[in-house]
């Protein structure tokens, strides 16, 4: 496939894909012009995977209190006094 095909399928700008194959990250075939087997962005792909390490976090306290039966009692007590 072409610079722009590879670059769609992982997801990355054509340059990115360029800077890739410069470095040595993603191979390639030259064949009067810049080809990329499937297999080779795949393989790409997989080496870059990363597995997740930590469970998901738990879902967040509010900030704010709920107002529980005490201090209702308490809030009924103070209105009854004023």
């Amino acid at each position: 496939m072409t610079e722009a095909q590879a670059a769609i399928y992982i997801g990355r700008s054509i340059k990115t894909v360029q800077r890739r194959r410069k470095c040595g990250q993603i191979a390639f075939i030259r064949d009067g012009g810049i080809r990329y087997r499937l297999e080779d962005l795949e393989a790409y792909l997989a080496e870059r995977r990363v597995a997740a390490t930590t469970p998901p976090t738990p879902s967040r306290k509010s900030k704010y209190r709920r107002a529980s039966a005490g201090s209702e009692q308490n809030r009924n007590a103070l209105c009854e006094f004023i």
